[in-house]
């Protein structure tokens, strides 16, 4: 894919800002709507960053696709910041005709949060090809590191994508005071439990020094999310049954009072085989 599109851009002529701008705007509307592609686009501007042609406004002066592409990226992200704005006018206006904008506004939500993802997800991608510095990216996470659904859906997407990158010995203390919000978050549970399961597979990554233990899967399904709750919820019941038995067997050593120590041994037994097969029913 990547050597025929090279092909295809090498045999245009871009002499002009205009023609420039409009080669930058198609690979960035390619890239953060298909973000699969993110890493093929982010190495097609690496190919481009050559290009340099006279500025429209400015005689004897010239834009480089580079700085097209960067300002772009940057105008995208403010974007963002303004999307509450944006939702809460059509929320409004959802109170008029309530039926009739309920979808409209779900798609525009569905469309906004796909874009956040596929531009952070390219973001990171220009980063790890060098075109972007550590600052940056530094900056992104602070931006993104707040109790809002969709910004820790980016800023889990991000990290996945750059963490091993940016998790360096001089930037251990930043990383962990980003690590240190994230359990916070996780831990106040004001988010969806889809984004806390988002949060620790980010947390678990990092202990592993960025080692996938699945490959990259992706965000979990809404089935995969309830029922990874309700094994969480059948496990915590197990061990308060197991802590009631355990104090009750402790105080009188069951009923009609202390057990033999034979018959003791036999019951621990007993109880320990039935334990382990509840985790086998579990799993």
């Amino acid at each position: 894919m990547f050597q025929p599109l090279m092909r295809q851009v090498n045999e245009l002529t871009i002499d002009t800002e205009q023609r420039l701008q409009g080669v930058m705007e198609l690979i960035f509307e390619k890239a953060i709507s298909e973000p699969n592609f993110s890493a093929t686009y982010a190495n097609m501007c690496q190919c481009l960053l050559r290009f340099k042609v006279p500025a429209a406004d400015k005689p004897g002066e010239t834009v480089p696709f580079r700085t097209l592409l960067l300002n772009r990226c940057q105008k995208e992200f403010e974007m963002e910041e303004d999307g509450d704005e944006v939702f809460e006018k059509k929320q409004k206006l959802l109170d008029v005709s309530l039926v009739c904008l309920c979808d409209e506004l779900q798609e525009t939500k569905r469309k906004a949060q796909r874009r956040s993802l596929g531009n952070i997800r390219f973001i990171g991608e220009l980063f790890k090809v060098k075109m972007l510095v550590k600052k940056t990216m530094h900056n992104c996470i602070v931006k993104l590191l707040k109790n809002h659904e969709e910004s820790l859906e980016c800023l889990c997407q991000l990290l996945s994508t750059i963490g091993k990158d940016l998790d360096l010995e001089t930037a251990k203390p930043r990383m962990d005071q980003y690590f240190s919000q994230m359990e916070q978050i996780i831990r106040e549970r004001k988010t969806s439990t889809r984004i806390r399961f988002m949060l620790q597979d980010v947390l678990d990554l990092r202990r592993d020094n960025w080692v996938p233990r699945r490959g990259d899967q992706g965000p979990k399904t809404i089935d995969q999310v309830h029922m990874e709750a309700e094994l969480e919820t059948h496990h915590e019941q197990i061990k308060v049954q197991q802590q009631l038995m355990s104090k009750k067997d402790n105080r009188c050593g069951g009923p009609g009072g202390p057990r033999p120590a034979g018959e003791a041994q036999e019951h621990t037994d007993e109880n320990s085989t039935k334990t382990v097969q509840s985790h086998h029913l579990i799993s």
